[in-house]
């Protein structure tokens, strides 16, 4: 499989107005479509059919298909399909207004067999449009070559499919000079996933299929630069678990780390122009990492990246905003070498205690909001929290709750908080702010 170039029209190039264009435009769409699945292309190609286009295939013969029928058949070919040499186009005819075209090539198939695919076409000039339109597309290929049986296995090799996630993520979605992404381009990564998928993303709500390519696209439409794309896979018994990493800078230079965990398996899809059920390899669970800020930052300001996080998630918790509330704050912790205190003269606790206690909060409040931060020192990120809470009660009375934090930024570059002490009573206070300083800083 080739790496796919975005659609003509997306390239910038003008509609087809004369036969050599159109022959070009159809080649290479097809070749998108074909080789490397893209729906994009479909679309671009099906800007130019007519609106009373008559497509026949060899699966189902003197019956025109759809639209919808055509995008599906085209699915499943280029599902059989692995790579496509010797490409080439021609034409019966050689008139600038009018073209009866043919559109011929090799391909490598699943079953590692090359066979021949051939698709004839005839499009003319439309004047009120200004463009050539498409009026007949013809499959005349023998389909026996394709599989008749219900197969055990995904039409597709599943090193080809993995290497086609690779290309649309890396060279597709999200290419190092970036480019400007529409809703288009992430719905067609959309067609990899399954309707029921699984969608957990952190510091958002939960969300179903469509709800999340809305979300990539709103979230990436506008960046202009990606850098260190990193790719990995590692088979999970019959399934594949993919992690993809990129860094990517906003408008005002911040840099962030976005990582996505997805993990893929064999699905049914149905083709019903032969009526048979085939596999396919589908993404059914995604997890958005919580986004990590990877700017270098002066030493003076660095800690503040670390505390306005901690405080955001914290609140998340609280007022339940956040489908995966308790892991994104769990996430900021150091598992190994943490320790915390629910109030000042108890034993302290570790790492694993965290959540437990955190269900307890929550349980007692509905409401929180950030009532005074004050700061001890910023380059170790040694502050500590005011939070006003709301009672989870008929009255909703407010408490303050004052909670203090200590981090160090690990040798990965990456911040990580391991001191956290609950303040209970007023009368603690001054012994609760000594105990913070006496806390031993890792650098």
């Amino acid at each position: 499989m080739q790496s796919v170039t975005p659609p003509p029209t997306q390239q910038g190039k003008p509609d087809p107005t004369n036969s050599d264009m159109m022959m070009k435009r159809f080649q290479e769409d097809m070749v998108g479509i074909l080789d490397g699945r893209s729906r994009a292309h479909f679309d671009d190609l099906a800007n130019y059919f007519h609106s009373k286009i008559r497509i026949c295939t060899c699966f189902e013969p003197g019956r025109s298909l759809s639209v919808p029928e055509f995008q599906h058949v085209l699915t499943f070919i280029s599902g059989y399909y692995q790579h496509l040499t010797e490409v080439r186009s021609d034409r019966w005819t050689d008139h600038p207004n009018y073209i009866n075209g043919i559109f011929t090539y090799t391909a490598m198939g699943s079953d590692r067999k090359n066979s021949d695919g051939k698709w004839t076409y005839e499009a003319s000039m439309d004047w009120n449009q200004n463009k050539f339109l498409i009026e007949y597309i013809w499959f005349p290929y023998n389909c026996s070559v394709f599989p008749v049986k219900d197969p055990s296995e995904p039409l597709e090799d599943v090193d080809n499919y993995l290497e086609r996630v690779r290309t649309k993520l890396s060279s597709g979605l999200f290419l190092p000079d970036g480019v400007d992404q529409t809703l288009q381009n992430f719905e067609e990564f959309g067609d990899w996933i399954t309707d029921d998928a699984i969608i957990v993303v952190c510091d958002e709500q939960k969300m179903d299929k469509n709800e999340f390519i809305k979300y990539m696209s709103t979230r990436y439409h506008h960046i202009r630069k990606y850098s260190n794309n990193q790719f990995d896979h590692v088979k999970n018994n019959q399934d594949f678990e993919i992690t993809f990493s990129t860094t990517w800078t906003a408008d005002n230079t911040t840099q962030f780390r976005d990582t996505y965990i997805f993990r893929v398996k064999k699905a049914e899809d149905y083709f019903p122009e032969n009526d048979r059920l085939y596999l396919l390899w589908k993404i059914y669970w995604v997890t958005k990492r919580c986004t990590v800020d990877v700017t270098q930052y002066p030493a003076v300001l660095d800690g503040s990246v670390i505390l306005g996080e901690v405080n955001k998630r914290f609140c998340g918790m609280i007022d339940g905003e956040n489908w995966d509330v308790y892991q994104s704050f769990l996430d900021l912790f150091d598992p190994n070498d943490t320790k915390w205190g629910s109030c000042v003269g108890k034993r302290e606790q570790k790492y694993d205690k965290i959540r437990e206690y955190m269900n307890k909060v929550v349980a007692r409040y509905a409401k929180c909001v950030v009532s005074e931060v004050r700061i001890r020192n910023l380059v170790h990120a040694d502050f500590s929290t005011t939070f006003l809470l709301s009672r989870a009660n008929e009255i909703q009375e407010q408490e303050e709750l004052d909670v203090g934090f200590v981090g160090y930024k690990n040798k990965n570059g990456h911040w990580k908080i391991n001191r956290m002490y609950f303040e209970c009573e007023e009368s603690k206070k001054r012994k609760f702010m000594d105990n913070l300083l006496n806390v031993r800083l890792k650098c």
